[in-house]
């Protein structure tokens, strides 16, 4: 994990772990050994159960402040707050995404604070798949299926449990998404263009799989 964005994960989660939030999104992949890239920004999510949000978010703001570091609130929802998080000394500056997601475990508490539990950032992951297919969900989701701990089936079934209105007959014609993107993209991550080939293939046999059905 980048230096700055381990301090603004560990100085939120230090204020608001008593309010359910943990780090989640591609830095809890990164926590579980499943991958390492680069991140642009920082995701803290509590459960969606609680009723506590804004005042998880209020402690985190004040914390970072009391920190040295400014905080500019990009956008404010009841259950969605994005930060711009910044260090003028070090002429830093970084996105802090706070939200409050469905949860089916609690998080597991490492050294960097508590994170997400892995099935729910693996049915989240695919979920983001499913809704936006970006070149970061493709990585992700490709690490799972290459760590060996989720089947195809697994995942779909853990996002299906997240999402009523997920389908698989739209998620595989999410997967068709993966040709838009060229393999510069992708290198931009830190893959290899080997990795890239086996990553294409991956996704390109899951869709004809799910296509056949």
């Amino acid at each position: 994990m980048d230096d700055f964005h381990q301090r603004l994960a560990r100085v939120a989660l230090a204020a608001a772990a008593d309010h359910g939030f943990a780090l989640a999104g591609g830095y809890a992949v990164q926590a579980y050994g499943i991958l390492q890239r680069p991140s642009e920004d920082i995701d803290l999510f509590t459960s969606s159960v609680r009723d506590d949000f804004a005042e998880g978010v209020r402690k985190i703001c004040d914390a970072y402040a009391e920190h040295g570091l400014a905080v500019k609130v990009d956008i404010d929802s009841p259950q969605f707050v994005r930060l711009t998080v910044s260090d003028h000394a070090t002429d830093r500056a970084s996105k802090v995404e706070l939200a409050a997601d469905l949860r089916s475990h609690p998080p597991v508490t490492m050294d960097i604070g508590p994170v997400i539990h892995l099935d729910d950032v693996a049915g989240g992951k695919v979920e983001a798949l499913f809704t936006r297919a970006e070149v970061r969900d493709f990585i992700d989701i490709n690490a799972f299926l290459s760590s060996g701990r989720f089947t195809r089936e697994r995942l779909l079934q853990l996002a299906a449990s997240r999402d009523l209105g997920f389908d698989r007959t739209v998620f595989a014609q999410m997967l068709s998404a993966l040709d838009l993107y060229p393999d510069s993209e992708f290198l931009a991550y830190g893959l290899t263009e080997t990795e890239i080939h086996l990553l294409r293939s991956q996704f390109n046999s899951w869709r004809m799989a799910l296509t056949s059905d």
